[in-house]
């Protein structure tokens, strides 16, 4: 950044440029990154790729419906499938089965 464009950094700042968009990404990214160490922090590291993975598939499949620049493909629908599967197989437990009595 000081290389390419030090005059340009030293005129006008660091933040040249930034409007209400790039600020909402840059808290949206910290917060996350909060979320994260609290996950971490509180449950377990599977538990966070969980949720790493179903953060991917909600926002490709924003990314499709609301913005209109992403065309899934049936690999993506199989890793979305195997995704949400894995997490309901996580949180699954199974009942036990009671023994039968003998007389």
């Amino acid at each position: 950044m000081l290389v390419y464009d030090g005059e340009r950094l030293r005129e006008h700042g660091m933040f040249q440029g930034y409007n209400g968009i790039t600020w909402t990404v840059v808290i949206l990214q910290a917060v996350g990154g909060l979320v994260i160490a609290a996950v971490i922090k509180y449950a377990d590291n599977i538990l966070k790729g969980f949720a790493t993975s179903l953060s991917i598939i909600t926002s490709t499949l924003i990314s499709y419906f609301w913005l209109d620049d992403f065309i899934p493909t049936s690999v993506f629908f199989l890793g979305a499938l195997l995704v949400i599967a894995a997490t309901f197989l996580y949180g699954y437990e199974r009942k036990p089965v009671p023994m039968p009595i003998k007389v």
